[in-house]
């Protein structure tokens, strides 16, 4: 889909219901292969018009490209990815999820697909991400991804955090309480104090990811 054909954006919210889980499958090249009927329902499009096409068909302008870059340097990578982003719809609204990205690989270690799990984004997370998310449009638009990616390399040195850590937190924080993980009290030391593998089990099971 070019940008031309590509929706106009309007400045409507379409609302996730909690429960529910975005699923959809692409080959290496990022053309979709399966989607499931929720990501069916919530993109707008019909299954024909999803299955053989890019996944960029549901990509919102809002979405800086960096973050963009960074979850493809992970899934070819061969690692798992979580990220907060923005779709685009096909009647043109937009809905927020938190997507974990899961690389396939066969017994070669030659990558099979991507596999994207989706949940619904709270209010709170989207007033961490949504003034972050326009700086570095902003800068993208004026001096290149390149420009972007040294603001946000700065932007988590400020911080002392990085990407994947800021996301683990953001999904905490998704959850009006975090017992509701599972995680007691401090769900954010608890996560922080997990082996990577015992944290991408808690991660795919939170995604249902198969």
């Amino acid at each position: 889909m070019t940008k031309k054909d590509r929706p106009t954006p309007i400045n409507e919210e379409i609302n996730i219901p909690n429960n529910e889980i975005l699923i959809s499958v692409t080959n290496p090249k990022g053309i979709i292969t399966e989607v499931n009927d929720i990501f069916i329902k919530i993109s707008g499009y019909r299954e024909d018009e999803l299955i053989g096409v890019s996944h960029n068909i549901i990509r919102h302008p809002d979405m800086p490209k960096i973050m963009f870059k960074i979850v493809w340097n992970h899934i070819m990578d061969k690692e798992n990815v979580m990220a907060v982003v923005k779709n685009l719809a096909k009647d043109g609204r937009y809905y927020w999820v938190v997507t974990d990205f899961v690389t396939r690989v066969d017994a070669d270690n030659n990558i099979i697909n991507y596999t994207a799990y989706r949940r619904p984004v709270h209010d709170e997370v989207k007033q961490v991400v949504i003034p972050l998310y326009r700086a570095l449009c902003a800068i993208e638009d004026v001096a290149g991804i390149k420009a972007s990616e040294k603001f946000l390399n700065d932007y988590f040195e400020d911080r002392g955090t990085n990407y994947d850590d800021m996301v683990e937190e953001i999904i905490v924080k998704n959850y009006d309480k975090g017992t509701d993980l599972g995680l007691g009290r401090n769900p954010k030391e608890a996560i922080k104090e997990m082996s990577k593998e015992k944290k991408q089990s808690f991660f795919n099971k939170l995604f249902g990811v198969k």
